[in-house]
């Protein structure tokens, strides 16, 4: 079992109030701004209201400092560190054996996300990673904590000491389209199912969003701590959100007009007073704490914004309206009744609208590949002879790529999850091939990557069952990490050979 730290107490304490805060590691190993967030983590310790400081994995694609550098120094500071767990440029290999680092130097509490994508830096772009997904990867830390794993294609088990972590996750609540804002929630259902203990939302000002969310986890029967992000910016940076160029923000243009206002008055102080207000409603509506961040901020400007908030709990009903900053055309999963209050009536979503666009496929898929059917037992034995024979595998192999190229722009992965995304293909449809839900990078429903694409996740929204509820979708069965033996081989074969994720899908009913 996991040792309980300032950290994980006080977030499971209902009658306290959780305050993190995110320090940012840049480039470089030492310099003055390294000594400022230790100079800031040696003021919150003296405090005693932040609980822990969360320090970035390579934020917005760039390199940067290692985290567990900054968190070994907050850690000799007295105070706990929150280390972000990237996915983006870390191999399965490489997960476990930082995992298996972190464990040793009691680094307990992990924020799994997968990470934005990478960007232009030493001789160009960086080749993203994306082996594993936060869903895969909370999975593995679960089943971490038995001291040993079933590997999908050998009988062995792989053991060692159990290792346990506090894991977080990532959620936005943000996304101004149905088909963004739907995915979202359902793959948070799929975070927590597979091991997620605590919650922390992305950077957003919209007050109907925050109370929205926490009335979906309240309505879902969910019990576990989130942290309401209170992002605090300067001018520049907002309007640098504003613009789109930070990856799944959607910065609302009036807030940025009333900052270029203060900014002109010269009412520096403005920004903490608005990130007060923000921190009492969030308490207000039942928040177990708050994720404070920002840029070109000090500990006495985080004191002044605690103190405030403080100050003004009492009055955080009426301060809705104040801190409400909803973007043009937002699509609500409660609509709202009032300026910064949702209401009762819950939004219909509607799925499936190309829902057609799949048939054909699925009347091949059920015609081929289901067991209860003669043409797939005479399919499959013709499989299982190909297989036998070099010439015969390399041919079906063939007739494969070729059609299935034509169809779907097919990556020979070996492993198809075609039947599970609506039969377009995540391999080459998704920079960052997820395969339980989208990544929290898409802005009004077009890619983080290629801005002139829809999201993949969008485009399978459109094709789900149209009768599909948002619970449903949450309860997709995960999809293991792939096999990569198995690229550039056939998946008919070895769909009927079990080598592929259906073998594991056939043990967990047989068990």
């Amino acid at each position: 079992m996991l040792k309980q730290n300032e950290f994980s107490q006080s977030l499971h304490d209902s009658d306290e109030f959780t305050i993190t805060y995110e320090l940012v590691p840049g480039q470089g190993s030492g310099g003055k701004q390294i000594d400022r967030l230790l100079e800031f983590a040696s003021c919150a310790k003296e405090d005693g209201r932040v609980k822990a400081l969360s320090i970035t994995d390579n934020p917005g694609g760039h390199p940067a400092l290692a985290p567990i550098a900054i968190g070994s120094d907050v850690k000799k500071i007295g105070i706990e560190p929150l280390l972000h767990f990237s996915l983006k440029d870390k191999n399965r290999n490489q997960v476990e054996s930082h995992l298996f680092h972190y464990h040793r130097q009691r680094f307990d509490n992990l924020l799994i996300l997968g990470g934005d994508f990478p960007r232009f830096n030493y001789y160009g772009q960086a080749k993203p990673v994306f082996d594993l997904d936060s869903v895969q990867t909370i999975q593995l830390m679960r089943d971490m904590e038995e001291g040993e794993y079933q590997a999908h294609s050998s009988p062995s088990r792989s053991s060692f000491e159990p290792i346990f972590f506090n894991r977080g996750c990532v959620v936005s609540p943000f996304k101004t389209r149905e088909s963004e804002q739907v995915w979202q929630y359902a793959k948070l259902l799929m975070k927590i199912k597979a091991g997620a203990q605590f919650i922390i939302t992305q950077v957003g000002y919209d007050i109907c969003k925050f109370e929205e969310f926490i009335r979906f986890i309240n309505e879902s029967n969910l019990q576990i701590p989130v942290l309401g992000n209170v992002f605090i910016p300067s001018l520049s940076v907002a309007t640098h959100m504003h613009r789109g160029q930070v990856p799944g923000i959607v910065f609302p243009e009036q807030l940025v007009h009333q900052m270029e206002q203060e900014d002109q008055a010269g009412n520096h102080e403005a920004r903490l007073f608005r990130a007060a207000k923000l921190i009492s409603v969030l308490k207000g509506l039942g928040y177990s704490g708050v994720h404070v961040g920002g840029n070109n901020l000090n500990f006495d400007n985080v004191k002044y914004i605690i103190d405030t908030a403080q100050e003004l709990s009492s009055q955080w009903n009426e301060l809705r309206e104040d801190v409400h900053y909803p973007f043009p055309g937002t699509w609500y999963y409660f609509k709202p009744d009032r300026p910064g209050a949702c209401g009762e009536v819950k939004n219909k979503i509607h799925p499936g609208r190309l829902f057609m666009h799949q048939k054909p496929h699925r009347m091949t898929h059920r015609l081929l590949f289901k067991p209860s059917t003669i043409s797939s037992r005479l399919f499959g034995k013709l499989c299982l002879f190909c297989a036998r024979g070099r010439i015969r595998k390399s041919m079906i192999r063939t007739v494969e790529r070729w059609i299935k190229s034509f169809l779907f722009y097919c990556r020979m992965c070996g492993d198809c999850t075609l039947s599970e995304s609506t039969y377009i293909c995540p391999q080459s449809g998704c920079p960052k091939k997820l395969l339980n839900g989208p990544c929290g990078g898409s802005r009004n429903m077009t890619c983080e990557v290629f801005a002139d694409r829809y999201c993949f996740w969008v485009r399978v929204y459109d094709r789900v069952e149209p009768s599909s509820t948002l619970r449903q979708l949450g309860e997709i069965p995960i999809l293991p990490p792939k096999d990569w033996a198995l690229e550039h081989t056939s998946s008919w074969i070895n769909y009927f050979t079990g080598q592929d994720h259906n073998k594991i899908k056939m043990n967990k009913k047989k068990g």
